[in-house]
């Protein structure tokens, strides 16, 4: 699948890297750690429980910004290595307000962004380091950086970045802009 951005056009305007960093703020750090995990900010898998073909979380911040991971996930958690999320990681969606679960596809209400054919994959035995968790689980934090570096990736063969807009990107790679939402980024 070819890479492709669908994106609000009140972002059009917006760099990769100012979305996802203005994202970040709004979402916050789900404090998923050794201790700390609780239904409120573990997420779901829409496909099982501990896998398949979306996860999603919902901010613990302010119970709206989430986002939607896609493609074909596992995660680990007691089998080694413990606490793992592996797998094939396709595409990306941040937005407000998450709909769907356990017995139908997650979406996102108010979508701004939606990235497609990432192409990223990990094996279980990559653990932590493999691409797929540090992503998901970056995002989970309120970390944007393995994304980021992931995305600067993929662009660079389209001689754009994280600092091109939107508007720029869909111009080089065809993508779309759709009706205006600007919940998340308004003022």
């Amino acid at each position: 699948m070819a890479f492709s951005v669908d994106y609000d056009s009140s972002v059009g305007s917006y760099s990769i890297h100012d979305y996802l960093a203005e994202w970040s703020a709004t979402f916050g750090d789900v404090n998923h750690t050794n201790g700390n995990v609780d239904d409120s900010n573990s997420g779901g898998f829409y496909g099982g429980s501990l896998s398949g073909s979306q996860y999603a979380i919902t901010s613990t911040a302010n119970n709206i910004t989430s986002f939607v991971a896609e493609g074909n996930l596992t995660y680990t958690l007691f089998a080694d290595p413990a606490h793992t999320l592996y797998g094939s990681l396709d595409g990306l969606s941040f937005g407000d307000g998450l709909q769907g679960g356990s017995s139908s596809p997650y979406n996102i209400q108010a979508l701004d962004v939606s990235f497609s054919g990432l192409g990223l994959s990990s094996a279980q035995s990559e653990g932590h380091d493999g691409i797929v968790h540090e992503v998901v689980y970056g995002l989970m934090s309120g970390d944007t950086s393995a994304l980021e570096t992931a995305l600067n990736g993929i662009l660079d063969q389209y001689n754009l970045s994280i600092d091109s807009t939107f508007d720029q990107i869909a111009a080089v790679v065809g993508t779309s802009a759709t009706a205006d939402h600007t919940d998340l980024l308004a003022a």
